[in-house]
């Protein structure tokens, strides 16, 4: 029989090795984030791009090129449109920058109006002042420099995808299982994701370009993008036209209007459709998802929330192929181990 303390010894220093190596990591994930944020979007990229070229080679009866060349056309497409109507969207919202200024003053004017007139003190010039003075449009124009330096990393994807897509004819066929399911589980979710974020963004944008919403394209590119961070992607993207929808329309039936169908298209899109074609999806546990969304969040910001389902739920399919670290998956998958 075992001794005891040796034991428990043993136990407590295979948990405090685990936890010095995942500090280990943590630290060097942060420090190379420039080098790995590129990456991993491109490897995740390379997988939606290879089920396209697949689907295409089936569907149609292309030749692996021609599949493989209207793929990556697609995608460029797709992106220097995106670009386009971000750029044309910042153009137009600044054009109008005074009126929206004047929109806001005469709602906050009249807001203070009905607060006096219930007899509640307040100081309505120095108010009116302060909103004038406030610096909005440069908040507008910082949010849109994140923008396109987020879309300046594209290039190192681009390359990263280059290497990934052409080099792949040289290499042999993945036998491992671990990778092979990690791979399908992956390519399932991202693909899933990937077409309800389209559609999220399409429907987002026919609502916003109906009502003639400045920056229509940015809130609907915004509504594409969250929809891959899970649980408050989709409030984000509700939240996040308000202070343009005030500055246009006011508090008036506009706002409340769009208000509502940005909220219902979010709530269908992301509670009724996902999950019917998603099943179980990655095998991760609700409180294991947002704990991901946090943890890679604080390591990798922005990039780290669009990437923690995929990334957790990989680790989660690695771990259940080994013994020794079994139960470590299915405490991930929230079903605590025997």
């Amino acid at each position: 029989m075992q001794n005891k303390p040796l034991y428990y010894f043993s136990k407590t220093s295979t948990v405090c090795l685990i936890i010095i190596a995942a500090g280990i990591v943590a630290a060097f994930l942060v420090y190379t984030k420039a080098l790995m944020i590129p990456l991993i979007i491109s490897i995740f990229l390379y997988t939606i791009l290879a089920q396209m070229t697949l689907f295409l080679r089936h569907k149609f009866s292309f030749p692996k090129w021609l599949a493989l060349t209207v793929a990556i056309l697609l995608f460029i497409a797709c992106f220097v449109g995106v670009v386009a109507f971000t750029v044309n969207s910042f153009e137009e919202f600044f054009k109008g920058s005074e009126l929206y200024r004047q929109n806001l003053i005469a709602t906050v004017s009249d807001l203070l109006s009905r607060l006096q007139g219930h007899g509640i003190p307040v100081d309505k010039n120095v108010i009116v002042g302060y909103v004038h003075d406030l610096p909005i449009f440069n908040w507008v124009r910082n949010v849109g420099g994140k923008i396109f330096s987020l879309f300046s990393n594209f290039t190192l994807i681009i390359l990263f995808m280059t290497f990934f897509l052409f080099g792949s004819k040289k290499t042999p066929p993945i036998t491992n299982p671990a990778i092979k399911e990690m791979l399908a589980n992956v390519s399932v979710y991202l693909s899933v994701k990937l077409m309800a974020s389209i559609v999220t963004g399409i429907l987002v944008a026919g609502v916003l370009f109906g009502f003639q919403v400045k920056l229509a394209a940015v809130f609907a590119l915004f509504a594409f993008l969250l929809n891959f961070i899970p649980s408050v992607g989709s409030i984000i993207a509700v939240l996040l036209p308000i202070p343009v929808l005030f500055l246009q329309f006011g508090l008036g039936p506009n706002f409340w209007v769009i208000l509502g169908l940005l909220s219902a298209i979010e709530f269908v899109i992301g509670s009724l459709v996902e999950p019917r074609f998603l099943g179980e999806g990655m095998d991760l546990h609700p409180a294991v998802v947002v704990g991901s969304l946090i943890f890679w969040t604080l390591l990798w910001g922005a990039p780290g929330a669009f990437l923690s389902v995929p990334i957790t739920g990989s680790i989660k399919i690695i771990l259940s192929k080994m013994k020794l670290t079994r139960p470590m998956a299915e405490f991930l998958a929230g079903r605590l181990p025997h």
